[in-house]
């Protein structure tokens, strides 16, 4: 196939890739980063507009075509890159930074073409600019873990590949004769280059659709997984960790397989419902949530099993240790009261504890837990107690 089919090609597929990704933003704007990709591809679609007209028309002199081209192109890439960021959270970047490099680009293309022309600098400048743009792009997608963000990696991996080919095709498809050439022969020259554009450009655009599904995805599984008012599991997913296999892995710490499993449930959570009234319940459930994440590592488990019982999953640890966190998390929430303006509300909490053993179901865990629970109740509130299991053949030793 010939580079001017290719050209077309390429022009039609960046307007249709475009019009989908502007049309997916307008539907979906809550997709991070979506807006600036779709704006890069509509520069994109631009620059090639523009590349196909000056080779029919020549519609302006050299400069100013190779300027305006050279500067979309730069344009498209650089908010490829704010794209990345945004969606992955990093810092925006400021607003004079896109134009600062498009400028520095424009110029250097004027430079090549009026002051001291030369084709083939002019085009490792491009090269350059863009490669590095892409690479820095698919550097900043990587992160989060392949298997939870998958479509991002693979889009890092497009940018990377399509950021190192524009690096070496200066050195690879070389435009020959120095010296200022027409546009023609740019159009006319390596297919490969053009090839790999339309593939390249064609692949980012589809990983960005994957991207903007994936997050869908992991929105719509957050609304399931998490619980609304507190942020924390929801039941469902709770007890779906807590079923899973998975969290029994071996360490080299000597605790082996080990896990617990808490129950906590507010003292005299109706009489702050009825007494302050169900918006300050609420504040109530979100502070005691903010003071077990103070008393919880990043791979402990809380959930909300319902109303204002708790659970907490704490994967490789001993019973000895689980009693220290749930003690600390007893003292902790006692001695932080609600602040309510110029009053307080001190709350506390009953913590029953027991340990998850490698034949144990779910159902029996949470049964021996409960247990435990209102036996804290029981003894005065306030309190930690534990319902142990020490192996499948013998029955659960109590311990307050």
């Amino acid at each position: 196939m010939h580079s001017p089919t290719l050209l077309i090609i390429m022009m039609a597929q960046m307007g249709l890739m475009a019009a989908v990704l502007v049309a997916v933003w307008h539907i979906n704007r809550r997709v991070p980063g979506l807006k600036p990709w779709a704006f890069a591809y509509v520069l994109g679609f631009l620059a090639c507009v523009e590349f196909a007209v000056r080779v029919r028309l020549a519609l302006f002199p050299e400069v100013v075509s190779a300027m305006l081209a050279q500067g979309l192109l730069t344009g498209m890439a650089y908010l490829c890159l704010v794209g990345s960021r945004v969606h992955v959270g990093k810092p925006v970047l400021p607003a004079w930074g896109g134009p600062l490099v498009v400028s520095v680009v424009m110029l250097l293309i004027a430079y090549f073409t009026v002051i001291q022309p030369d084709l083939m600098a002019r085009y490792v400048v491009n090269s350059t600019a863009l490669g590095l743009l892409f690479l820095v792009s698919g550097r900043v997608l990587l992160g989060g873990g392949l298997r939870r963000y998958p479509a991002r990696h693979v889009l890092a991996l497009a940018c990377l590949l399509h950021g190192g080919f524009l690096l070496i095709r200066p050195w690879v498809f070389s435009l020959g004769t120095p010296g200022v050439s027409s546009t023609l022969q740019i159009a006319t020259v390596a297919p490969g280059i053009l090839l790999e554009t339309v593939t390249a450009q064609n692949l980012i655009a589809l990983c960005v659709l994957l991207l903007a599904s994936e997050h869908t995805s992991q929105a719509l599984q957050q609304l399931v997984d998490r619980d609304a008012l507190t942020g924390v599991l929801s039941r469902r997913a709770f007890l779906a960790r807590l079923a899973a296999r998975e969290v029994h892995v071996p360490d080299y710490s000597g605790r082996g397989m080990e896990r617990a499993l808490l129950i906590i449930d507010l003292d005299h959570f109706k009489q702050i419902n009825d007494g302050w009234g169900h918006g300050v319940g609420d504040d109530a459930l979100r502070h005691f949530v903010s003071v077990a994440d103070a008393c919880l590592r990043e791979e402990d488990g809380l959930g909300r099993l319902g109303g204002e019982e708790f659970g907490v999953i704490l994967p490789r640890t001993t019973h000895q240790q689980a009693c220290a966190v749930a003690e600390r998390l007893r003292a902790t929430l006692a001695s932080q009261p609600l602040l309510l303006g110029e009053a307080s509300l001190r709350m506390t909490a009953s913590i029953g504890i027991t340990m998850v053993h490698p034949w144990d179901s779910s159902e029996l865990a949470l049964g021996r837990a409960d247990q435990a629970m209102y036996q804290a109740k029981m003894a005065g509130r306030n309190r930690v107690a534990s319902v142990l299991a020490a192996s499948p053949a013998m029955p659960p030793q109590q311990l307050a």
